[in-house]
């Protein structure tokens, strides 16, 4: 992780565009080149972040997506910004747009309901145990595939996830009632989908089926 002056990290940001800020500052920049900045802001002095810190997170957590074949952000470089106590990853970003953008544009069809459903299937397949899922979270591609972006706060686990951790991820991915009412007209059969893809006892498929169908109400 390179260290970052004030001077060099003043030089980095003139004339960016800052994409997401809150109370304690900036949080995303856009820099003139088109490259994403995130900043991590320190939340407590007695902190994993402090032995791994969520920039490093954030890089690991590519690695690992895109050697699972998953799209996500590219070229990614890691910084230490003592003047502003911050780490920061800097990287290209994923070519598409946000799942929420897209469906505010065209509505959710049945054809990318099925998509969405058989790719969280997948991750939950892989492992991946991603706390951040949410329609600003996914990318939808040129090519139609979906990708993942703001990946730093994600594990990824040896085996499928099982039952009680698919259902707790979902209560992620329900949190914004916009992405819950997009989806729900046609719930029963996104669920169907998604636990078809799960080789589990037809009563295990359905007690996550109602789980899903609990987390959508």
């Amino acid at each position: 992780m390179k260290t970052l002056s004030h001077k060099d990290y003043n030089m980095m940001i003139r004339d960016c565009n800052v994409l997401s800020s809150d109370g304690y500052g900036e949080k995303v920049l856009q820099l003139r080149d088109g490259r994403i900045l995130k900043l991590f802001r320190l939340k407590r002095w007695l902190s994993s972040n402090l032995v791994f810190p969520y920039a490093k997170r954030f890089k690991a957590n590519a690695e690992k997506l895109m050697c699972m074949g998953i799209p996500t952000v590219t070229d990614i470089s890691t910084f230490n910004i003592p003047c502003i106590k911050r780490t920061a990853v800097l990287y290209m970003p994923l070519a598409g747009e946000t799942l929420r953008a897209h469906i505010n544009r065209f509505g959710m069809d049945r054809r990318l309901l099925t998509d969405l459903a058989s790719f969280i299937s997948m991750i939950h397949i892989k492992g991946i145990y991603f706390r951040s899922i949410h329609f600003g979270n996914i990318i939808i591609l040129s090519d139609g595939r979906l990708g993942l972006i703001d990946i730093a706060d994600m594990k990824v686990f040896n085996s499928p996830l099982g039952v009680k951790r698919r259902l707790r991820n979902f209560r992620h991915f329900t949190r914004y009632k916009e992405d819950k009412i997009s989806i729900y007209p046609m719930i029963r059969e996104f669920i169907a989908c998604y636990v078809s893809r799960y080789p589990i006892s037809e009563d295990t498929r359905q007690i996550l089926a109602d789980g899903i169908m609990q987390e959508f109400r």
